[in-house]
């Protein structure tokens, strides 16, 4: 009996249990926020040091309101205490020359900040930008001193990047959303928002789409590539405009990341509305498919993903989250997850975070 009870209980037990996820709080940040000179709006990518317990907070601004920049500030994720953020340092993002990214009208590069990290094995930062398709300017992740001092441009892949005609390659403005080291701080994960242009159409209400999972080295060099199913916009626009990509990633050990899908919609009053759902995705039996050139022509095997938060479940008005790190322990050892949201300027959005539990 006791060995036909511990078959069944094998059988019955996942051999992995999923996390749980729970929200601690919900905090509005208020509009118009200007802190030594750059405004505090359009926060597309967040990161915490844990040695010294400050986050970076990176806009999406490409200089119309004050120069491209990031914060570097506090931030309170207890329970029951305000969330802030406290600000402390705007710091402007800075071409290889130490010259401060133009607006983008004038023609030249400009920054389109979406995701910045601390560099687990040094004190630098790195952040991606999403290029310019237009202009001619790739997607690329640079590299630079906490004061904004640049160091190092590395371009993305060739297949990752912008191609002449748009007929393979990124597609404009669905580029490099997306960035995480490993770990061990030795290889960097690069997330694309959307399908690339020969891999497929953009996800629709019908069906979802392939985006790639890249593995970089340190010097930029391509280690893996995985093959990633979005899922479909999750709401028909009456006016013809939504969509459903990656906006963040996060690494949670050596083959699972965090996958941040956010679908926007535009609905008939021109206010935009936003369902986001968080996944984790275990990329142990994935087919790496770096040397596939279209992932449309034939079948591959899939990253793994699993639903972990609904965001639309929670009960609370959720806005255009594009940001996502990991924050200080609780007291009871569980993560803290931490999510921003970008409010692009738009007076109808909120400036947005939300601290999450994380429990494995």
């Amino acid at each position: 009996m006791r060995a036909l009870l511990l078959a069944a209980l094998l059988l019955t037990t996942p051999a992995v249990a999923a996390p749980r996820v729970s929200l601690i709080k919900a905090c509005e940040t208020p509009k118009e926020i200007v802190f030594q000179g750059g405004g505090y709006g359009g926060i597309s990518g967040i990161d915490h040091e844990p040695r010294s317990d400050r986050w970076a907070f990176i806009s999406d601004d490409k200089s119309e309101h004050g120069p491209s920049h990031f914060f570097l500030g506090r931030l309170d994720v207890r329970p029951g205490h305000p969330c802030g953020p406290v600000l402390e340092t705007m710091v402007p993002l800075r071409r290889e020359d130490g010259t401060t990214f133009p607006d983008r009208k004038d023609g030249a590069e400009a920054a389109d900040g979406e995701s910045i990290r601390f560099d687990p094995l040094s004190r630098d930062l790195v952040w991606s930008t999403e290029g310019d398709f237009d202009h001619g300017y790739p997607p690329s992740v640079r590299r630079m001193k906490a004061d904004g001092t640049p160091l190092e441009r590395t371009v993305v892949p060739d297949s990752l990047t912008f191609h002449a005609g748009g007929l393979t390659g990124a597609r404009k403005n669905a580029t490099v959303e997306g960035l995480t080291w490993s770990v061990d701080g030795w290889s960097m994960w690069l997330s694309m928002e959307w399908p690339l242009a020969q891999d497929g159409p953009i996800p629709s209400v019908a069906e979802g789409g392939l985006v790639r999972l890249t593995r970089l080295d340190r010097a930029g060099r391509v280690l893996a590539q995985y093959a990633y199913r979005i899922d479909p916009v999750q709401e028909a626009s009456p006016v013809g405009v939504n969509d459903n990509g990656i906006s963040e990633i996060l690494t949670l050990d050596d083959h699972r990341l965090l996958v941040l899908e956010r679908s926007g919609v535009k609905r008939a009053d021109g206010r935009y509305g936003y369902h986001v759902r968080l996944y984790l995705a275990d990329l142990a039996k994935a087919q790496d498919v770096a040397k596939i050139d279209s992932l449309a022509t034939l079948p591959v095997r899939t990253v793994e993903k699993r639903l972990l938060l609904n965001f639309d479940r929670l009960g609370i008005r959720i806005d255009n989250l594009e940001a996502m790190a990991w924050g200080p322990r609780l007291k009871d050892g569980a993560r803290t997850l931490v999510l921003a949201s970008d409010d692009n300027y738009d007076a109808n959005q909120i400036n947005q975070i939300l601290v999450l539990r994380f429990a494995p």
